[in-house]
C-alpha cells in the first residue's frame, strides 16, 4: 500500500459490515507499516467456524452474518468511489463484533 491517496480513500469506506479503518504508522522501513482498525471483540468467524460454538448458532444468527458480508461486498463493489476489494474473502477476514455484526477486514484498493 502506498501513503497518500490509498490511505485517505481506506478512511473514506463507512459502512457498519466493514472494519473501519482508524489510522496507520509507517516507519522509515518500507515493510514496517501496521494499519489500526477498530476493535472487533468477538475475534474472527474462523474461531467461531472451527473452534467456537458455531453449532450453536441460529440459523437466524448465519443468516444476518451471511446478508452483512453480502452487503460488504456489495458496498465496496458497487457503491464506494474508487471501488474496492477484498484480497481474499475467507472466514479469517472477516470479524465478529460483541453483537455478532461480521466486519469484512483485508480490504484493498
Amino acid at each position: 500500500m502506498k501513503d497518500g491517496p490509498e490511505v485517505i480513500d481506506m478512511a473514506r469506506l463507512n459502512h457498519e459490515n466493514i472494519a473501519k479503518f482508524l489510522d496507520y504508522c509507517r516507519e522509515s522501513d518500507l515493510f514496517s507499516r501496521i494499519l489500526v482498525f477498530e476493535y472487533a471483540s468477538n475475534g474472527t468467524l474462523y474461531e467461531h467456524l472451527h473452534y467456537g460454538e458455531a453449532a450453536q448458532f441460529s440459523w437466524l444468527r448465519r443468516m444476518k452474518i451471511a446478508i452483512g458480508i453480502a452487503k460488504s461486498l456489495r458496498y465496496l463493489h458497487t457503491e464506494s468511489r474508487p471501488p474496492f476489494a477484498i484480497s481474499e474473502l475467507k472466514a479469517n477476514s472477516v470479524y465478529v463484533t460483541e453483537d455478532f455484526t461480521p466486519k469484512a477486514d483485508d480490504v484493498v484498493y
